[in-house]
């Protein structure tokens, strides 16, 4: 009889205990505060590697096409991938700074990609190197800027350089969609025709806010599907905010559109 009251008591207790046990769910584990810092520990690997590199008896002679250069850039590239490159595949609270995280490795991996070309055309490799550090420069200055990153003191100076290069891009690209927006009103009209060259002109005012020393275009003319049939080019100076100037060019090609683009401005 006492075995039986045993057993049941055990059963009472293991169903009581079933009954008021309830599975909790476990708090989500988010990577954004790891991620900044390790970008900081990245970009500090990353500099810590050239200066060892700099302080180096030669290392003023190897030259930038040279496949040693090479090989130190990619250990350079490398040294933040390995802090980072985790990261395209973590979970992250802030949407935005998870959107960040993928961006910047796939510069590091572009970066890599871009250094095949050191040895055998470095004007194609600065062509290509150069985007990929503008944007690298915006996503760090936004780091520190939004996110509050950091580096020790004695790389400070060497993040003041991106921060600065990210002002110099971003004033450069608001400079160049206000000169876009400004292009893209124009209408050409003809105005001259002689021995089967027809002349075009536009008049056009300086909305941008900025005053141009000197103001070049692209000029491509388009049929009616939308193919380029001809490019001319034109450019103005002096041309200061409110100003308005004349953009003309001439053409013996029939087409249907202009599309114009601005090609370089002071």
């Amino acid at each position: 009889m006492l075995k039986k009251l045993i057993i049941i008591g055990l059963s009472c207790l293991v169903l009581s205990g079933c009954a008021s046990e309830e599975p909790t769910a476990e708090e989500p584990t988010y990577a954004d505060q790891d991620f900044i810092s390790d970008m900081s520990k990245g970009l500090q690997a990353r500099w810590k590697l050239n200066e060892e590199d700099e302080a180096k008896e030669g290392f003023d002679e190897i030259l930038v096409n040279n496949e040693e250069y090479q090989e130190m850039m990619n250990n350079y590239i490398q040294a933040e991938l390995d802090y980072v490159e985790k990261y395209q595949s973590e979970k992250f609270e802030d949407s935005n700074l998870q959107e960040i995280a993928v961006k910047y490795v796939n510069l590091l991996k572009q970066h890599k990609e871009v250094c095949q070309y050191m040895t055998v055309d470095y004007n194609k490799y600065l062509e290509e190197f150069q985007p990929v550090y503008n944007e690298r420069s915006k996503i760090i200055a936004q780091l520190v800027n939004d996110y509050g990153m950091t580096v020790g003191e004695e790389y400070q100076q060497t993040l003041n350089e991106f921060l600065t290069n990210s002002q110099l891009v971003t004033k450069q690209e608001n400079e160049e969609a206000a000169i876009q927006q400004m292009l893209d009103g124009i209408q050409f009209e003809q105005v001259d025709a002689n021995g089967g060259y027809r002349t075009y002109q536009a008049v056009v005012e300086n909305t941008t806010g900025i005053d141009f020393d000197t103001l070049n275009i692209t000029i491509n003319l388009l049929n009616s599907d939308g193919v380029i049939v001809e490019t001319a080019y034109d450019n103005v100076s002096a041309f200061t905010q409110g100003a308005k100037v004349q953009f003309e060019f001439m053409t013996d090609k029939e087409f249907t559109s202009t599309q114009v683009s601005v090609d370089w401005w002071e």
